[in-house]
């Protein structure tokens, strides 16, 4: 009768002692570089349409939304609405970045311009191949310690500001 009072207690203790030392353990610091979610995103620079520059790295502390795309895609079309709207909505704290993968045809200023585009926009096929862009628009959320977040096609403005609001608070 004893052993049967004591057997749940026991197994109570070592439940605890068990979710003390995962609790206690110290965290691995390494996180694997890759551009797939929770894993740490590569670093690049693109020169943007307008000469200024754009290196990942250099934005660590921020929320970073990446869209790559190209210039003849329709949904890319429907991205930059979405991010025009995230550029008014998030005007601290986030970093909104457009870079063209096309090979075969860079973009101009003036269809930045004529796009109404006010946030970087860069063109580097090299950029692509690096997160293994596969199709357009491909958008990245990277956190502000650089750990990607999401991966995903053409995402709506109301999951971006979740994604982004999630992460910020």
């Amino acid at each position: 009768m004893r052993g049967r009072r004591l057997a749940p207690i026991i197994a109570a203790i070592v439940i605890a002692v068990a979710a003390l030392y995962i609790l206690a353990r110290p965290r691995a610091e390494h996180v694997e570089e890759g551009v797939y979610i929770g894993m740490k995103a590569p670093d690049f620079t693109v020169v943007g349409v307008d000469g200024s520059t754009f290196t990942l790295s250099e934005h660590r502390g921020e929320i970073v939304v990446i869209e790559f795309s190209t210039m003849w895609c329709p949904y890319c079309a429907k991205q930059i609405e979405v991010f025009r709207r995230l550029s008014e909505d998030f005007t601290e704290g986030v970093y909104i970045a457009s870079i063209d993968v096309d090979p075969s045809e860079e973009p101009s200023g003036d269809w930045v311009r004529n796009m109404g585009i006010s946030w970087f926009y860069g063109h580097s096929p090299e950029a692509g191949l690096l997160y293994k862009v596969s199709y357009v628009p491909m958008v990245i959320v990277v956190d502000e310690r650089g750990i990607i977040r999401y991966r995903g096609a053409y995402t709506p403005y109301e999951k971006l500001k979740l994604i982004i609001l999630q992460l910020s608070g």
